[in-house]
């Protein structure tokens, strides 16, 4: 119990430190989480060093470039490395991980090492080259998603199809947001939804493994206009209120909710195709 308390208070200071929990976006000095896009991008900048040679009167100043650049994304990989320990995986940080398990902590590096140039090298005023390093969430969940509790990959044809292609097109439900504007919460890689009793709404049994590491159990949004919710969850998704909790990384929905994401999920098997999107301030 002290180790989980532990780790809480690790994660609530680390988050509190690079910005708002209630953010979907973490930002450090060095670069960003965006648990919303699903991408980790740090930067790195290192000091283009002016040689001066003299031929006959004239005098050249030469820059050579491939080692500054080469500095730079040298110190992108630390950052990433970094970003990516104080990711929030489901309560746990992906850096407590990785302590956890040498062979996770290899696997990761060997990830940050493929990391691929976020834009364009930048060439700063103050003699600076600046090169930007990302991962893809989906490539970390790939190492950290077990194989464990999930659905089963090979299904037969499910059984809301027929449900959902009886139904005329304007009043199929195409996806679920849970609102948790009011409500204080730390977004993270693979959360889980309950309701007031504790009973398990939304979690890896509801879900493919593929689906969990390539599209993610959920999205996160600021606003109902943001281009996120209308590719997550359609154009007429259902609203549900999240309610405050003890948990700050799953969230709890009330007793009637519950039964309304269980009737949608028979009838279109939005939790089955990850269609969930949660609202942040």
């Amino acid at each position: 119990m002290y180790k989980y308390v532990l780790t809480y208070f690790v994660l609530l200071a680390t988050l509190f430190a690079i910005g708002s929990p209630r953010s979907s976006i973490t930002r450090t000095g060095y670069g960003f989480i965006d648990y919303a896009n699903r991408v980790i991008v740090s930067r790195g900048t290192a000091s283009i060093i002016a040689k001066e040679n003299s031929r006959d009167e004239y005098k050249i100043i030469e820059k050579n470039l491939k080692i500054p650049k080469g500095e730079a994304k040298t110190r992108a990989r630390e950052h990433l490395l970094d970003l990516i320990k104080i990711v929030n995986f489901d309560g746990r940080t992906v850096g407590e991980m990785m302590v956890e398990d040498p062979l996770t902590q290899s696997r990761i590096e060997t990830l940050v090492g493929s990391a691929y140039q976020q834009g364009e090298i930048e060439y700063l005023e103050r003699q600076e080259v600046a090169i930007a390093l990302a991962v893809k969430m989906s490539g970390l969940a790939e190492i950290l998603v077990d194989a464990g509790g999930h659905m089963n990959e090979i299904l037969t044809q499910p059984t809301y199809l027929m449900t959902r292609n009886s139904t005329p097109k304007a009043e199929r439900i195409s996806g679920i947001i849970i609102d948790a504007r009011n409500i204080y919460h730390i977004p993270a890689m693979v959360p889980k939804v309950f309701n007031e009793e504790d009973k398990l709404i939304y979690g890896p049994r509801h879900y493919t493994r593929s689906r969990s590491i390539n599209r993610g159990p959920m999205g996160y949004a600021h606003n109902i206009d943001d281009g996120n919710v209308k590719r997550r969850v359609g154009s007429n998704p259902i609203i549900v209120e999240a309610l405050n909790s003890e948990d700050s990384t799953n969230l709890t929905i009330s007793k009637v909710d519950s039964e309304r994401l269980r009737d949608v999920e028979k009838r279109f098997g939005l939790l089955t195709n990850c269609k969930v999107l949660v609202l942040l301030k």
